[in-house]
């Protein structure tokens, strides 16, 4: 295909320098010769149009590449970020363990001191009855002297 086309461009080229000379010389052209000056024309400006349409898809693709790097680079951001949060909930897991621990012992020293309060407040009944029974005693001994 490639030969073909090659092949092509020789005789178009070919013929356009035999036009060429014949304007140079002043004779008049053809139809067919007009003809070929006009699709040459038409070819040169197709050429220039699809190397405009060329350059503008080359730079569009920069662009979406441009565009696909940055999507890139806020992916890669958001994947730190989700690593610093689950950092967090690690740590947050963490303080909740040592609050669920520290809660623990703080209910165990509530309920040894509740038990404390309890001997101590059965001790002070005891005490405080026999101390009542020491005041009868007292009581009655200086009754019986009197």
């Amino acid at each position: 295909m490639e030969a073909a086309s090659v092949l092509l461009d020789a005789v178009v080229r070919e013929a356009f320098e035999t036009i060429v000379t014949k304007i140079r010389e002043g004779k008049k052209l053809t139809d067919s010769e007009v003809l070929l000056l006009v699709v040459s024309q038409i070819r040169r400006e197709q050429e220039r149009g699809f190397g405009e349409v060329e350059r503008r898809f080359e730079e569009v693709n920069r662009r979406f590449e441009d565009i696909n790097r940055r999507f890139e680079q806020i992916d890669k951001r958001f994947e730190q970020i989700d690593k610093r949060f689950e950092q967090i909930d690690r740590r947050f897991e963490q303080v909740d363990k040592r609050f669920e621990k520290v809660e623990g012992e703080i209910k165990e020293l509530r309920d040894e001191m509740n038990r404390r309060f309890e001997q101590i407040e059965g001790e002070i009944k005891f005490v405080s009855h026999g101390m009542m029974e020491i005041k009868s005693d007292i009581i009655n001994l200086l009754k019986e002297k009197l």
